[in-house]
């Protein structure tokens, strides 16, 4: 079953959703399972006329990772200087004027990206969506927001930062951010926000990803992907099985991936998952598309093994 995590401020919504992939799931009080692997995320912006931004965990990270920094520039008004070999975000955030900010999101260099003209309030809204995401411990409990102050050196103008330095009551990750202009000051302690009731709009889990369940078409797939990862498998001297949980597109593309034990998520790189992978793209659509499961073991006899998820339950 996939889960959905919904973060909703008045100006942005943050949709989560993923599948819970470990073998049991402690819950908590609220009944609540791990969302530990991104199916598809979108961010919308109700009342803008803009169609929601989706996309995969690539986009996700670009997103927290981008947001944090330009609103950190944005507050502190310290201008960082960008580094010389540094590659550009998928996600990216520029100021138009005071009031004015544009969110652009990158595909592919075929594509044009998509720009999306925020205000100072959306983009708080986004920031506080976000840091609502980093503090639910029940939610992708691997993303973590690395947050740094601003070394002297990597700023391009000093002039009465701590002047400058305007506070803002934007959650976990904000408040630190203000500190930040502080040069070296430490990040103060923030109590985690209490929990709060979700009316029914907001359901922690739905199945809002659809499943295929065809056999035909799950069998047709489990076809596809066997065939991609056999061709692609070239080194072939593992001294163990290596298992993974695999999400497919309709298309038979591999849009998600999950290691089933410690030794197989960091020995990865030793079968061709990860050169298959192909994140959902970062465009706006209407709506997710269907996925299918799959349980794939790469045997240390060299023999590659294919099941329906659902067998393995």
């Amino acid at each position: 079953m996939t889960i959905q995590r919904k973060y909703s401020l008045p100006s942005c919504v943050l949709v989560v959703e993923g599948l819970n992939t470990t073998e049991t799931s402690a819950l908590l009080s609220d009944g609540r399972p791990v969302l530990s692997m991104l199916v598809n995320v979108e961010c919308h912006f109700p009342n803008s006329g803009q169609p929601p931004l989706s996309g995969g965990r690539e986009f996700l990270d670009s997103l927290v990772k981008s947001a944090s920094s330009y609103t950190q520039e944005f507050l502190s008004k310290v201008a960082l200087r960008p580094g010389s070999k540094q590659e550009p975000e998928l996600v990216q955030l520029h100021r138009l004027d005071n009031h004015r900010h544009q969110l652009i999101v990158r595909d592919t260099p075929q594509v044009e990206p998509v720009k999306i003209d925020l205000t100072t309030v959306q983009l708080f809204d986004l920031v506080e969506a976000v840091d609502q995401l980093l503090a639910d411990s029940r939610t992708l409990p691997d993303l973590a927001l690395k947050i740094k102050p601003i070394s002297k050196r990597n700023v391009t103008s000093r002039q009465d930062v701590a002047k400058q330095a305007v506070p803002a009551a934007l959650g976990v990750s904000s408040l630190a951010l203000a500190a930040i202009a502080f040069f070296l000051v430490p990040i103060p302690e923030v109590q985690p926000p209490k929990p709060v009731t979700q009316s029914s709009s907001q359901s922690n889990s739905a199945n809002r990803v659809p499943e295929i369940s065809d056999p035909v078409q799950l069998s047709a797939l489990r076809q596809q992907l066997y065939n991609q990862l056999d061709s692609s498998w070239k080194t072939r001297n593992l001294t163990q099985d290596l298992s993974y949980q695999v999400v497919v597109s309709p298309q038979g593309a591999i849009t998600g991936y999950k290691g089933l034990d410690n030794i197989s998520s960091n020995q990865i790189d030793q079968t061709p998952i990860k050169s298959l992978f192909k994140p959902s793209s970062a465009t706006p659509k209407p709506s997710p598309q269907p996925i299918a499961q799959y349980k794939v073991v790469f045997a240390k006899d060299n023999k590659l093994q294919i099941t329906n998820w659902t067998e393995n339950k």
